[in-house]
């Protein structure tokens, strides 16, 4: 009798999980490999990594075909085009097109205290109004900046960008020194045209460095998800308490929860790894990973003398809190006569 051996079977076993009918294989292959590079769970065997030439191919094929990298390249053609008639009409093409592709889709993760107060209830919560759209025009003109150079968009209008994405950090002193750049004529160096390019940084990547960046997008994808999840009435504990804190004051805490969403789905994938190729984010995984340290060395869900001891208990205090939360905004039933 001929038995499979175990690494054949959890190979069958890895495409299984995250195979779709109908599904372009490469969408699979992205999916597995963010799979494998999950911390190992206690007694559950490990999952084999991908063949990386298949990895490879995924990334560049899922970021090239992407509707943000086709925006982006549009970018850099219409601020390398000819003439200035030439020029003129391939930035007026790129800004109809690009504002019809950031149209679509979602603009970003929601703030978990708002979500939170929301889901409880609270009837003095604020709910910024005009954020989505401010977001998108922000992605249009970062687009333009990155495509054409910081000079396209001008001073005001990229920190404004920046300020919409990020709006955690405290924007004043950029906009002075954007507007003493344009006075200088140094403000086009601050993002030279086609100076940024995902496409380009997967490329020159080898397997190693992309395994670094993995693990640096699912630390912050974990810690994102926390945020999240607290929006979503997660009980509190000391340590998350103290680290949502830490994470608060960096300002960057939308930028780390954004991770938790790109690593769900195949297509955020390459722009996840993208991004954790670059210094700034290898810089921030590493501090948040000093944080993680520093506040959860006990355990974050379950440190000593929590009032859930176990995971178990934890997730039964959270359905619980959910069920309150859910009875307490439910209209009351009327019942009907007779």
């Amino acid at each position: 009798m001929s038995v499979l051996e175990e690494p054949v079977v959890a190979v069958a076993a890895a495409l299984a999980r995250n195979a779709r009918q109908g599904r372009d294989l490469r969408w699979t292959v992205l999916a597995w490999y963010v799979e494998a590079g999950r911390p190992v769970v206690p007694g559950v065997g490990a999952v084999p990594e991908p063949p990386w030439p298949a990895v490879r191919e995924a990334l560049l094929w899922a970021m090239e075909n992407s509707r943000a990298y086709r925006v982006l390249a549009q970018a850099r053609t219409a601020g390398a085009s000819g003439s200035e008639e030439e020029q003129d009409a391939a930035r007026d093409g790129f800004y109809a097109d690009a504002a019809r592709a950031f149209a679509q889709g979602p603009t970003g993760t929601p703030d978990p205290a708002v979500m939170r107060r929301l889901l409880e209830g609270r009837a003095d919560t604020a709910v910024a109004r005009g954020e989505d759209a401010r977001r998108r025009r922000g992605a249009v003109r970062l687009a333009a900046a990155t495509g054409m150079g910081s000079s396209e968009v001008g001073g005001a209008l990229f920190v404004e960008a920046l300020a919409a994405l990020l709006p955690g950090l405290d924007w004043a002193p950029m906009v002075e020194a954007a507007e003493q750049a344009e006075l200088d004529g140094t403000f086009g160096a601050w993002v030279p045209a086609a100076a940024v390019d995902p496409l380009a940084l997967l490329v020159a990547a080898d397997e190693q460095e992309m395994a670094r960046a993995r693990t640096r997008a699912q630390l912050l994808a974990g810690v994102g998800g926390l945020q999240l999840a607290y929006g979503l009435l997660m009980p509190d504990t000391s340590a998350l308490v103290s680290l949502r804190a830490a994470i608060d004051a960096t300002g960057l805490g939308s930028l780390i929860r954004e991770m938790f969403p790109l690593l769900l789905t195949p297509s955020g994938v390459p722009f996840a790894l993208a991004a954790c190729l670059t210094p700034p984010y290898e810089g921030l995984a590493a501090y948040v990973q000093n944080l993680l340290d520093e506040h959860a060395r006990h355990g974050l869900l379950t440190p000593p003398g929590s009032r859930h001891p176990t995971a178990e208990a934890y997730m039964d205090a959270w359905l619980d809190h959910l069920r309150t939360a859910a009875a307490s905004v439910a209209p009351a039933h009327e019942p009907g006569p007779g």
